[in-house]
């Protein structure tokens, strides 16, 4: 797999790894054979710009919020804007009995309308 080619799951699955690990060495040893495997070539500049990209000061920031990336991804799957799953993600951050136990958490809410 070259830098260009790794799959977002298999970044995915490498943050689901080592959340599950409790010693921060064996953080670093999962996160050493990641790069070790994926990025043969040793040039991880892509891997750290992916998991830090707040340090990343080559490129400027995207300037999507929470608000903006809602109404992106209501337009991008096709939801029609007054359905129930458009107006959870745009008012994601409103509680209330049809908000779910989710609310104020836009990565969670975001999962469960795309993932119905």
């Amino acid at each position: 797999m070259s830098d260009e080619t790794v799959r977002f799951g298999v970044l995915c699955s490498m943050y689901q790894a080592i959340l599950r690990d409790r010693t921060s060495a064996k953080k670093r040893k999962r996160f050493r054979t990641f790069l070790d495997k994926v990025y043969p070539s040793r040039d991880y500049f892509s891997a750290v710009r992916l998991i830090l990209p707040s340090l990343d000061r080559e490129r400027g920031t995207y300037g999507l919020k929470e608000s903006t990336l809602a109404v992106c991804l209501v337009d991008a799957l096709g939801i029609a804007r007054d359905s129930e799953d458009a107006l959870r993600l745009i008012n994601w951050r409103k509680g209330g009995s049809r908000a779910g136990a989710n609310a104020g958490n836009f990565a969670l809410v975001a999962y469960e309308c795309i993932h119905r």
